[in-house]
C-alpha cells in the first residue's frame, strides 16, 4: 500500500511512499511545526517573505562523513532555487557516535533527530536537518535517502559507499549530492506536493515524482541504470519542476 508523506531513493527498487506523521515541534521551534509532511513548508524555503535565511544542519554517524564536494553541490543547488537574501548556510556539525546498526527504521531516525538536532527554525531563519547514516533503511535495503518531515531528511551513506568509487562507478560525492538534492526537492514541494504544478508532469503511480526520466525528481533517477547514468554527472531539475518552484516563490 502506498501512502503519502515519506520519499526515498534506491538503486534497484521503486520509491515507496510511507507515513510521515511526527512527534512534536522540537526545542526552540516557537510556533513553527517541524513534524509535518515533506512539502508542507515549501513556500517557507522558497521565498524570503517569512524567512530570509536558511541553515541546513548536517550531521553524520562517525565514519560516514559526507564529502565536502557533495555539501558544496547542495549549497549551489539551493542558492540557485531559493530566495534567501540573508544567505544559505550548509553547516556540518560534529560526528555522531557510531550506531553499529545494520538497519534504521523510520522511528529510529526520528528518535536520532530528537536526540541530536539543535538547529530549529527561529526568527527569520528557517532550518533543515540532514543526517548521513550507516547501515541500511529497514524499509528497503537499496534505499539511499528519505525525506520524512517538512524539514527533515536522511541519507544512507553506507549504501552509497558500497556502490561508488570503483571501476565504472560514479564518485561518492556525485551520488551523495544527487540524493541530497532529490530529497530537498521534496521539501520544496516537488512534485505537486506543496509547489503546485504549472503543467502536468506528475508520475502519479510513483507518488510525488516527475514523469521525466531525465529529471532529478524522477521516482528512480533511472534506478535500474543509476550507476552508469551518474557517470555523466548529476541529473538536474527539468523545466517543469523549475516552473513549479518559480510559481511558488523560488528564483526565476
Amino acid at each position: 500500500m502506498i501512502e503519502r508523506g515519506l520519499w526515498h531513493l534506491g538503486f534497484l527498487s521503486a520509491l515507496a511512499v510511507l507515513s510521515g506523521c511526527g512527534d512534536g515541534n522540537g526545542p526552540g521551534s516557537g510556533n513553527f511545526a517541524h513534524d509535518l509532511a515533506p512539502g508542507a513548508s515549501a513556500r517557507d524555503f522558497l521565498t524570503g517573505a517569512r524567512f530570509d535565511r536558511l541553515v541546513v544542519d548536517v550531521r553524520y554517524v562517525a565514519g560516514f562523513r559526507p564529502t565536502d564536494a557533495a555539501l558544496q553541490a547542495l549549497g549551489t543547488f539551493l542558492n540557485a532555487r531559493l530566495n534567501k537574501p540573508g544567505g544559505i548556510e550548509v553547516r556540518l556539525g560534529a560526528a555522531l557516535q557510531g550506531s553499529g546498526r545494520a538497519s534504521w527504521s523510520l522511528s529510529d531516525i526520528r528518535a536520532l533527530e530528537r536526540q541530536h538536532r539543535t538547529v530549529y527554525t527561529s526568527g527569520t531563519t528557517v532550518a533543515a536537518w540532514l543526517v548521513f547514516l550507516d547501515g541500511a533503511y529497514a524499509g528497503g535495503a537499496n534505499v539511499l535517502g528519505i525525506a520524512y518531515h517538512n524539514t527533515s531528511m536522511a541519507v544512507f551513506s553506507e549504501q552509497i559507499m558500497q556502490h561508488t568509487g570503483g571501476p565504472l562507478e560514479p564518485a561518492q560525492d556525485v551520488v551523495e549530492a544527487t540524493v541530497a538534492n532529490h530529497e530537498f526537492g521534496h521539501l520544496l514541494g516537488l512534485v505537486n506536493n506543496g509547489s503546485p504544478m504549472q503543467t502536468e508532469h506528475q508520475d502519479e503511480p510513483n507518488g510525488e515524482h516527475c514523469d521525466d526520466p531525465d529529471c532529478l525528481m524522477h521516482y528512480s533517477v533511472r534506478l535500474s541504470d543509476f550507476i552508469s547514468n551518474l557517470l555523466g554527472g548529476m541529473p538536474q531539475l527539468n523545466q517543469q519542476c523549475l516552473d513549479d518552484l518559480r510559481s511558488n516563490g523560488g528564483k526565476g
